[in-house]
Formats: C-alpha cells, sequence, structure tokens
C-alpha cells in the first residue's frame, strides 16, 4: 500500500517504486491518469542504483551507465564539474 489508488479507489495511479537491497525505496514516481512512465529513465534509475551500491558514487542529473560517478561532497561536485561542465 503505497497511496496509489484514487481516493475512490477504482483504479491505480501509474506509479513506480525503485526499492534497495535493503528494502528501501530509494526513487519514486507516482503520475496522474493521464501520463505514463518513461520506461527509459526507470531504466536509468535501476543503473544509478547498481552504480551507487558498487561504487559508493552518486550519479548526476542526465548519468548514463558507463559515465563517471561523483563522490557526495562539495569537494566531489567541484572535481566533477571541473571534468564533466560542458557535457551538463
Amino acid at each position: 500500500s503505497y497511496g496509489i489508488e484514487t481516493p475512490d479507489g477504482a483504479v491505480a495511479y501509474r506509479a513506480t517504486f525503485l526499492i534497495n537491497k535493503a528494502g528501501m525505496v530509494v526513487h519514486q514516481v507516482v503520475n496522474d491518469l493521464p501520463f505514463g512512465r518513461d520506461v527509459d529513465e526507470l531504466l536509468r534509475m535501476v543503473d544509478a542504483m547498481n552504480f551507487h551500491e558498487e561504487h559508493g558514487e552518486v550519479c548526476p542529473a542526465g548519468w548514463k551507465e558507463g559515465e563517471a560517478g561523483m563522490k557526495d561532497s562539495p569537494s566531489g561536485v567541484a572535481d566533477y564539474l571541473s571534468k564533466f561542465a560542458t557535457k551538463l
């Protein structure tokens, strides 16, 4: 029960929940009925979660599998931006 049913309980909203190995919801998207989900974005999030679990780094906006991650610190962000700012 993630609260995705319409108020009358007749249908469920379009929702996606990404749950890590510890059972914690790490990503969720709930769309109103007129809006579909983006499967490519969901797969990117799965890749990002796996990358983070394996490398301990975070994935910036637009990150794709095979690209560099960054340390989750001010110096990590600065280092990442110094290398990849033109890509963003």
